[in-house]
């Protein structure tokens, strides 16, 4: 096998892995110069190195730390303990294919009645669009996000950076935390209302063709089942009990007849 005259200075790859790395595993460094074309095979010719696929890099930059003091999760407990507050608003995203559009999804916590919103991208300038549109129209008809959701809850997804976007109103303010790193658990209310929506959006589905109509009818699908946990009651007919229908259909959510709940694909065909 020929080798092509390396560069004479320091190859970047070098910055991933140290010399002792390189001496104990070296055909990590063989499969990163076969990578950038300094040996006259190619991959496709070793099978197992085309299988391997490259790490996802990140898609967006971390939320700054300082964006983080005074509302971490610890915060959000001594908050609502302080407040008196018993309920908060879990808000996270699902994911269509890789790059495509993604679902700003919101669960209220003591009912699990959930909306959502579909993104055109994964980005924090989408998330506080949305949820400005979300607030405004509220607003017109003289409903008031923040005082029907004065806490949020979500993770440290970089598309939640525009943390005043999100928190301040100028009709008011829902206080906004995050969860622990790598603590799901910590919103897991929202978590399990996503498994009722992956039943009729399967993982790897893309939302690229899907309009916004086609996603509340999907959560008016899924706050219109039937919970042992509700006494036999829906997500939907608590939250309406609570806030009123109209506040529902402002958020985009229906009634749908329990004889007529769908949750499959099929709910979406066309």
């Amino acid at each position: 096998m020929r080798l092509f005259l390396l560069p004479s200075k320091r190859d970047n790859t070098s910055t991933t892995s140290s010399p002792q790395t390189n001496f104990r595993h070296p055909e990590l460094l063989y499969y990163r110069y076969l990578e950038k074309g300094y040996l006259s095979t190619k991959p496709i010719d070793f099978p197992r190195v085309v299988k391997f696929r490259k790490r996802r890099t990140r898609d967006l930059p971390p939320i700054p730390k300082t964006a983080k003091e005074g509302r971490s999760y610890e915060d959000f407990q001594r908050f609502l303990t302080e407040k008196g507050i018993s309920y908060w608003l879990e808000m996270d995203t699902v994911t269509g294919r890789i790059g495509g559009k993604v679902l700003l999804t919101f669960n209220l916590s003591f009912c699990n009645f959930i909306f959502a919103r579909l993104l055109d991208n994964k980005t924090a300038n989408e998330v506080a669009k949305h949820l400005y549109a979300i607030k405004n129209d509220l607003h017109q008809k003289e409903r008031n996000f923040c005082e029907l959701f004065p806490v949020i809850l979500t993770d440290n997804g970089g598309e939640f950076a525009r943390v005043d976007d999100i928190e301040m109103d100028v009709r008011g303010e829902s206080k906004f935390f995050f969860c622990d790193p790598n603590r799901s658990d910590q919103k897991g209310r929202i978590e399990k209302n996503h498994t009722l929506i992956r039943d009729i959006l399967p993982k790897g589905t893309s939302f690229d063709n899907l309009t916004q109509d086609d996603i509340n009818l999907v959560c008016s699908h899924v706050n219109s089942v039937k919970r042992a946990s509700f006494n036999g009651k829906s997500a939907y007919e608590l939250f309406t009990f609570t806030y009123g229908e109209e506040v529902a259909t402002l958020l985009g959510i229906s009634k749908i007849d329990p004889e007529n709940v769908i949750q499959s694909p099929r709910l979406l065909d066309k």
